[in-house]
């Protein structure tokens, strides 16, 4: 059964999926770049073969269910590129180093 499964992940090209987010438009701020990065990525993306998945000042819940399609839509062996432009923030974060 195995060997059926990577026969077919093998047999059909790899797909390159990318994620691009682009928030700009805050309550208490506007970010000049977000959006013209995100669109700017999408453009160069695109032209190397990637099928690109770009939106721009989302709500929150619109954005939960673009990463839901987007996850649904990941197929075993697919590149995937998550970008995202916009405010960040850091909330009980925690990092591991790992030694070599």
């Amino acid at each position: 059964m195995s060997t059926n499964a990577k026969a077919e992940t093998t047999d059909r090209p790899h797909r390159k999926l990318a994620l691009v987010i682009g928030i700009g438009e805050y309550e208490d701020c506007k970010l000049e770049n977000s959006e013209n990065d995100a669109h700017d990525l999408s453009y160069a993306l695109e032209s190397i073969g990637f099928i690109v998945t770009k939106t721009l000042n989302p709500k929150r819940n619109e954005l939960k269910h673009i990463l839901i399609d987007f996850e649904e839509s990941v197929q075993a062996g697919d590149m995937i590129l998550f970008y995202f432009s916009g405010n960040g923030v850091q909330w009980e974060v925690s990092a591991t180093v790992f030694g070599i």
